[in-house]
């Protein structure tokens, strides 16, 4: 084997420190600050970090003019599942969500490809055993410190370290609450194998003792039960493997207890951890759900993808267009039936539909090869301990991750881990001897010095280019991010206007430009309601102000078509000033609203809108006709129900469009949606009474119908029943606790005053009065 300078010896160990600076810092990593986007700066972090490590490798490679790789078939699966992902990236009909996204989401070719060469890299910036022991070690002080985070917001509660961002019991710093999970599932699993395979002195031991109980705690307070699963496998693969390999002492001897702990633990808690999990995250406030698209669900929105691109799919980044066009019948009729997923059930399934056959293909090789080295690694016997412990406990661990990329969707810092900890498990293995080790030095052929030379100085350069793009996406979002705060919070709209045109400066996006045009459009209803310009003024600046609307909101159409929510803030735009009798506002709201259902065909919400569009044009029977299409889609869906009873109460129809809900309710005695209209139209025609029945039952068939609750604590109220009222508006409390009208009747009532003024009518206000997502 060539050797290296001193020089380039240098470079490699400071390759090496960047790598354990990412590796420590990737679950620990944010800005405290609400103006910086919290995942987009770990992901800014994360890639700035691989760039550098990778500059400084590529410059050590100048000097020494040595290329080392471990010889395994794993380094080809990654190349072919990268050139497979990038391809996908250039075919997909939107490139600016597939290269980059908003954000450097975990899905975007700009996120995906650097993770894969920080799998590469690793294996050439770890080259010794003790090396690899040292990431451990970095990994576990990283551990300590998330934990030492979570245990103080237990005891001090939410508010403690928030820094404004983490606001709720189960906000993470690493991603989402079950993410927390996996990873606490990946330390008690190494620490595990280290306390079982590794010599450790007393003070290391008594560290991977605390790391062991400490990672079980806290996958007991997530209980998440696919980690309880991995960890039921992986342990009893490790207790057998231990028992069958171990030769020293006898049987008992051999038993590797903590293992057979984490066993017993793990299926007790896959079989009946649901109420131990309840009662603890009541206790804690960390009762959360996390859903995603189940396996039959993403098989179908992939075969349906498949259909009409078979070899690309979709576009990397872009599940959630897929999910809108092929949602599966039945979803309208859960809670979750306005969420655009992002992903399938796993992030590895997902690709199906986003890189079709060719990337599927390529991210089935890729775990092929890696599971076929994991058997050949796991049945060698002829090593030394230490090495033998390395190999298992990156194998095991790098397994284990692997696992949730498949049956979940792993946040960008789970990712990395993923691809890092594969990543010393290959170096691990060339410790051990398992695969080889090839190089080759340029410095005696000249051809070859040129050629290397050449690409290693096109990658330094695509390299420094690439981190200019991320610091740039960076500072965009921040931009973007002050905008929102300044029109949500301070109300600056000034303030909002200039960030956001400066984000856009920088790297445009959709939502972007649909948020600059919501801008605009409160320019404009704050200019209708300034009686002091005069109308010469006005309508100049009305004129500009539309204009700017309106452009703001097409650049958010041309930037992505696919994205129905840029359609539907087209359509806003024009429906705004369809009052003001505009040429062409309605016809172009419709068709922008129509444009918005053909991308997202199963939505209920975009009837309902043009339902609204319909009545603000005065047209009583269209509008009708799109509630009842919106009903069809959704049976119990609120607010068109709600808008169904305004028009009907405005047309003085009511006590006909009583005996017609009544007549469909003994139709469909299961309908709640269909007793909630009734409640309200018998609660307008103060028929309270009669109106507590119809509620009651709603919720008796939807215990959860928000909406249902609040206006049977109304009708209850009405009907003299005070206790009750108060019974239902608490109960609303718990469940909206950031609802102020909510707060405010509990008040009332508490203190023996009527909910709100005695004029009021709740019907006929515009809106529902609780968001029932």
């Amino acid at each position: 084997m060539t050797s290296t300078t001193g020089a380039s010896r240098g470079l490699d160990k400071i390759s090496f420190i960047i790598f354990q600076v990412v590796l420590f810092f990737t679950p620990l990593f944010f800005i405290p600050s609400v103006s910086v986007p919290l995942q987009t700066g770990r992901s800014a972090f994360i890639l700035i970090g691989i760039v550098l490590a990778f500059i400084f490798w590529a410059i050590a490679r100048l000097k020494d003019g040595v290329f080392e790789m471990p010889k395994t078939w794993l380094y080809a699966g990654a190349g072919i599942f990268a050139l497979a992902y990038a391809l996908a990236a250039v075919f997909s009909p939107n490139h600016p969500v597939s290269y980059s996204g908003s954000g450097l989401e975990l899905g975007t070719l700009a996120f995906f490809l650097p993770s894969l060469l920080l799998f590469a890299l690793v294996p050439l910036v770890v080259r010794r055993s003790e090396e690899i022991f040292y990431s451990y070690a970095t990994i576990l002080g990283s551990f300590f410190l998330v934990a030492l985070f979570h245990i103080v917001r237990f005891i001090g509660g939410p508010d403690t370290l928030s820094f404004g961002i983490l606001t709720d019991a189960t906000s993470a710093i690493l991603g989402k609450w079950n993410d927390v999970g996996v990873f606490f599932g990946l330390t008690a699993l190494v620490s595990l194998i280290t306390l079982e395979r590794a010599t450790l002195g007393r003070l290391m031991k008594v560290l991977a003792y605390v790391a062991f109980v400490i990672s079980l705690a806290m996958v007991v307070i997530v209980n998440f039960s696919p980690v309880w699963v991995a960890l039921a496998v992986l342990s009893l693969v490790f207790l057998v493997h231990k028992m069958s390999f171990d030769k020293s002492g006898s049987l008992g001897a051999r038993i590797p207890y903590r293992a057979l702990i984490v066993l017993i633990l793990s299926v007790l808690f896959v079989f009946g951890g649901s109420k131990i999990g309840s009662l603890i995250a009541d206790s804690l406030g960390t009762s959360q759900v996390e859903v995603r698209p189940s396996w039959a669900a993403t098989l179908e929105v992939s075969k349906a993808t498949l259909k009409d691109d078979p070899l690309f799919g979709a576009g990397p980044n872009r599940f959630s267009s897929e999910w809108l066009a092929a949602k599966p019948d039945g979803i309208n009729s859960t809670i979750f039936w306005n969420v655009d997923f992002n992903y399938g059930i796993g992030f590895l399934p997902s690709l199906v539909a986003t890189t079709g056959i060719i990337g599927g293909l390529a991210a089935l090789a890729f775990v092929v090869l890696f599971a076929l080295l994991a058997v050949k690694a796991l049945f060698r016997q002829e090593s030394s301990p230490f090495s033998r412990y390395l190999v298992l406990s990156s194998l095991f661990g790098s397994a284990y991750l692997w696992i949730f990329s498949i049956v979940y969707v792993p946040s960008a810092g789970l990712w990395v881990l993923t691809l890092a900890m594969t990543g010393l498990f290959v170096a691990a293995l060339r410790e051990d001897k398992v695969i080889a080790s090839g190089s080759i030095s340029v410095l005696d052929r000249p051809a070859a010095s040129f050629v290397s030379v050449l690409l290693t100085i096109l990658g330094l350069i695509a390299a420094v280019a690439f981190a200019y793009f991320v610091a740039v996406k960076l500072l965009s979002g921040i931009y973007f991010q002050k905008g929102v705060i300044a029109a949500n919070t301070t109300g600056d709209i000034e303030v909002a206007e200039r960030n956001i045109g400066k984000a856009l400066d920088l790297s445009p996006s959709d939502a972007y430009y649909r948020s600059l045009s919501e801008i605009y459009l409160v320019r404009i209803n704050t200019l209708l309601q300034d009686t002091k310009v005069t109308q010469s003024e006005a309508q100049s600046q009305f004129q500009g102000l539309l204009s700017a609307a309106i452009q703001s909101a097409q650049a958010a159409v041309a930037f992505d078509p696919t994205n129905y929510q840029n359609h539907l803030s087209l359509g806003r735009i024009y429906e705004a000033v369809v009052p003001l009798k505009i040429e062409g506002a309605y016809a172009s709201a419709k068709a922008s609203y129509e444009t918005a259902l053909s991308v997202n065909p199963s939505s209920p919400e975009i009837f309902l809108v043009l339902a609204r569009l319909e009545t603000v044009n005065e047209d009583a029977t269209a509008a009708k006709d799109y509630i009842a299409k919106a009903l069809e889609k959704k049976g119990d869906y609120a607010d068109a129900i709600f808008l169904l009873s305004q028009i009907q109460i405005a047309e003085g129809d009511v006590a006909n469009a009583i005996n017609s809900v009544s007549a469909v309710a003994t139709l469909s005695p299961n309908d709640p949606g269909i007793f909630f209209q009734l409640g309200l139209l018998y609660y307008n025609q103060k028929s309270y009474g009669n109106s507590v029945l119809a509620l009651e039952r709603a919720i008796t068939l939807n215990p959860e119908y928000a909406n249902a609750k609040y206006f049977l604590g109304l009708a209850y109220y009405q009907a003299n029943d005070k206790d009750k009222a108060l019974v239902q508006f608490q109960d609303l409390a718990k469940t909206n606790p950031d609802n102020t009208e909510i707060k405010a009747i509990v008040e009332n009532l508490e203190a023996g005053k009527p909910p709100f003024p005695p004029t009021t009518n709740p019907v006929t206000r515009p809106n529902l009065p609780v968001d029932e997502n």
